[in-house]
């Protein structure tokens, strides 16, 4: 059999008895009203920052309109897309944030804010008139982390709820925030909240460790699963490094725990697409990332790492696609530990750091719906994505002062730019969670 015969990967069983499914590699896109608009810092850390509209053709601000804002920490897209609610602080150290309107596309402020007593880590819009918001320094101090119901209409606290234990990860739903979460200063049951216009709404995950046990020298164990969401739907996933998937209905809280089954098609094979599974190494444990991207799939990749008191070490987990129809896992990328998906593509990652030596990359790897390999750049070093545009990706690496624009359709760099001119784009419903 040639391999021009094989040039799908079959996202199937091993028998390769379903018919090809394709990977939905949509980014997110731009939901605000009239043009693409991003955040632009000043050349100093406690420079103003300013809303501005953006050329998605260059990256660059566009046009003389632009709105000078304090130092935002949350920001979200009302449906519609015609508001757009920023958490801010005057000054650039961390501070009670205040929650205060948009009107888009005119970038006109609102009359009115409402203070929301500490940092604000997510930000999501509940219905045209209420938005929620986590509040507190999320992986510190956990019991002043609280849930803040608002009413943007009467500029009012509507609700306010304690979230027990630490926040590990936060992810959007379209009815609010979703939340892993795990006990104080311990590695133990996981727990997923949800966070929506009624309040918090939590369930334990017996079947699934999380946390970090603080140690001596700054060095601690970590056990951080992965969180997935699907936003349209209403079903999370937490995938633990072991290989153990919980599923969760945001509706009613019911739990299901899967086993995933890593497996290698033929045709996987062939195309040297899947490799051997990563071992988890850790010492100080395994790190994990997770994202619903669609069709049945989610994506995972992490880090394991090993830390001591006299050295920081990091391997790849390598990057896993998990089938959440037969629970099959197939390893895309065994020295990855980031992934990017935008444009169609998925922009892989990854790099392995021993203490201070340079760390070693796999560089840039690029894969499309199909499955196929598109193209690579960089081997052997450390590079990560910065911003994705109009076709384009914007690539920096360990040691560089310039990132390369690299053009998506022919994989050719064809420029470079500086990092201080990057603006943070407002993509999706809201700023990135974690």
């Amino acid at each position: 059999m040639s391999l021009a015969a094989c040039g799908i990967l079959v996202l199937a069983t091993a028998s390769n008895s379903e018919r090809v499914r394709q990977l939905p590699l949509r980014g997110p896109q731009k939901l605000t009203a009239g043009r693409l608009l991003g955040f632009v810092s000043g050349p100093g850390p406690t420079s103003a920052v300013r809303l501005v509209r953006i050329d998605p053709r260059t990256l660059r601000p566009s046009g003389s309109r632009s709105l000078r804002l304090p130092f935002a920490d949350a920001w979200a897209v009302a449906p519609g897309g015609r508001t757009l609610a920023l958490a801010v602080h005057p000054d650039p150290i961390n501070e009670p944030n205040s929650l205060e309107l948009v009107k888009l596309p005119s970038l006109q402020p609102q009359a009115g804010s409402l203070r929301l007593g500490s940092d604000v880590s997510g930000l999501a819009w509940t219905s045209p008139h209420q938005a929620v918001a986590l509040v507190g320094r999320i992986l510190c101090c956990p019991a002043q982390l609280s849930v803040v119901v608002a009413n943007l209409q009467s500029r009012r606290v509507v609700r306010r709820q304690p979230v027990a234990g630490t926040v590990l990860h936060i992810a959007r739903w379209t009815r609010g925030l979703v939340l892993l979460t795990a006990p104080t200063d311990a590695i133990g049951p996981a727990s997923l909240v949800v966070a929506d216009a009624r309040g918090v709404r939590a369930t334990q995950l017996a079947s699934i460790r999380a946390g970090e046990v603080p140690g001596g020298g700054g060095v601690s164990e970590w056990h951080l699963p992965g969180l997935a969401v699907d936003a349209a739907g209403s079903e999370a996933y937490v995938v633990d490094p072991d290989g153990s998937v919980a599923g969760v209905d945001l509706r009613t809280l019911a739990v299901s725990v899967h086993r995933v089954t890593r497996q290698r098609s033929l045709v996987a094979r062939l195309e040297g697409w899947l490799e051997p599974t990563a071992a988890a190494k850790g010492d100080s444990g395994p790190i994990r990332r997770a994202l619903w991207i669609g069709n049945g799939f989610v994506l995972v990749a992490g880090s394991n790492l090993q830390d001591s008191e006299g050295q920081l070490a990091s391997d790849p987990a390598g990057l896993e696609l998990i089938d959440t129809r037969n629970w099959t896992g197939y390893i895309l990328a065994p020295q990855a530990d980031s992934f990017t998906v935008a444009e169609g593509l998925l922009l892989v990652t990854g790099a392995r750091w021993r203490g201070n030596v340079n760390p070693t990359g796999m560089g840039l790897a690029t894969y499309g719906p199909d499955g196929k390999r598109r193209f690579g750049l960089f081997a052997g070093h450390d590079v990560w994505i910065d911003h994705i545009g109009n076709g384009r990706a914007y690539v920096a690496g360990y040691g560089w002062k310039k990132e390369r624009v690299i053009d998506l359709r022919t994989g050719r760099i064809i420029g470079t730019r500086t990092t201080a001119t990057a603006p943070t784009l407002l993509l999706g419903q809201g700023s990135p969670l974690g």
